[in-house]
């Protein structure tokens, strides 16, 4: 096939000579405290101390959080102009929303960083570093955006395993933190499948807003797959200005009208249409699937070979791959050529390739990254199979002297 060709020939001109491709040894660490036939697996390779480049989670229910806030009991702001004392509030009700919602920290699987600078992304780590064992580390993913709330300087939401299984979503609402009565702070997900659904963007009409036509398409979505509401887990919404999340969410709630609003998390984007959303859902599994994932595009929509729809992960083993940066400063190109040769290799060490990523985040911060971005998907992923997606441009991506990032959920290859 052309595409395997072009994938050999493009990850071949970056790994010779990189030396941030993962290593050949790689070390793992078990979590504690498992179901029986569950596990909770760590894969560092050459990650920085306190995280892994993949963490494979199998058999485990998963609490997906809100994107929290460094605010006390009664939301007041901790610690204004303060990185240290945020962080450590922010950490404090990451702490407190886990163990209501049957985890901790020491099952992190994920977590996702926002923040004004890069410098708070790493205080972030030192910080969190300094509270778990240090054979927890989670996938980590940052992105530079302003915050719901004006005086913050950092926010993050988190995926974690946790022990107590049900059969259906379970949304939390965690009184020891400040939040919306009528919005979860935690969704737990059973083991099993589940729907990943790429971000529904649009400018909204004459009639509807931009929030409430893009919640219908997905809503419509769910239908085609037999889904309903009841099984969403998580929203993301990228809006501008990041200031409006309060009224975007108050849209949200009125699709939720006999339940909690599931968890959602707000990232300001630089785009012409004022909002995105995308979302998580189960997928109750019956039988064995032939594939552990599947590619799905509603009828409404053209098929894509860069990107799909919706991805069905059809098994209950999933992999966490963290954000992936160049290895040194670098625009356009080689920038792109350095993280899609990073993602090939770290699939390799873990059983998995380019034909079985699930769900894909892009973060591009210029038109340049943007750019190859687009053109280097083409070339990487069989156009059967490309993972649910979204692109997104911000205000940066975490780390100095770069312009884009990737994050990614996989499954093994067969």
């Amino acid at each position: 096939m052309r595409w395997r060709s072009l994938t050999a020939a493009l990850l071949a001109a970056c790994v010779v000579g990189s030396t941030n491709c993962p290593a050949a040894e790689k070390s793992t660490n078990q979590a504690p405290g498992q179901p029986a036939g569950s596990s909770l697996e760590y894969v560092p390779l050459d990650a920085p101390a306190g995280m892994s480049q993949a963490v494979i989670v199998q058999g485990l229910p998963l609490v997906h959080t809100r994107q929290l806030l460094p605010l006390d009991r009664e939301g007041k702001l901790v610690g204004v102009g303060s990185v240290d004392k945020q962080i450590e509030q922010l950490l404090t009700n990451l702490e407190t929303v886990l163990k209501e919602s049957g985890s901790g920290l020491d099952r992190l699987v994920r977590i996702n960083i926002y923040a004004l600078a890069p410098g708070t992304v790493t205080r972030v780590g030192e910080l969190l570093a300094k509270r778990l064992d240090t054979s927890v580390r989670p996938a980590i993913t940052s992105v530079l955006t302003p915050m719901p709330h004006r005086q913050a300087l950092v926010a993050l939401d988190a995926v974690a395993a946790a022990d107590k299984n049900g059969q259906a979503v379970s949304l939390k609402r965690c009184e020891a933190v400040a939040g919306n009565e009528n919005c979860a702070d935690a969704a737990v997900l059973p083991p099993g499948g589940v729907a990943y659904l790429s971000g529904q963007a649009d400018e909204g009409g004459l009639t509807e807003s931009a929030v409430t036509r893009s919640m219908s398409n997905l809503i419509r979505t769910l239908g085609h797959l037999k889904l309903s509401v009841k099984h969403v887990v998580h929203l993301k919404v990228f809006l501008r200005p990041v200031t409006s999340s309060a009224e975007v969410l108050r849209e949200i709630q009125t699709f939720f009208p006999d339940q909690p609003t599931p968890p959602v998390v707000f990232v300001e984007w630089l785009a012409k249409v004022p909002i995105e959303i995308e979302m998580i859902a189960q997928l109750p599994l019956s039988g064995e699937a032939p594939e552990p994932v599947e590619y799905f595009t509603p009828p409404e929509f053209r098929p894509s070979n860069t990107f799909s729809r919706v991805a069905l992960l059809r098994t209950d083993r999933q992999i966490y791959i963290s954000g992936q940066y160049a290895q040194v400063p670098s625009r356009g190109e080689p920038q792109a050529k350095h993280v899609f040769a990073q993602l090939q290799s770290i699939l390799t060490e873990i059983g998995s390739d380019m034909r079985h990523l699930v769900k894909a985040t892009y973060y591009v911060a210029d038109d340049d990254a943007a750019r190859w971005v687009d053109r280097t998907r083409p070339l990487v992923y069989d156009p059967d199979r490309p993972p649910a997606a979204s692109k997104l441009m911000v205000h940066g991506v975490g780390m100095e002297g770069r312009t884009m990032t990737i994050d990614m959920i996989a499954v093994g290859a067969p």
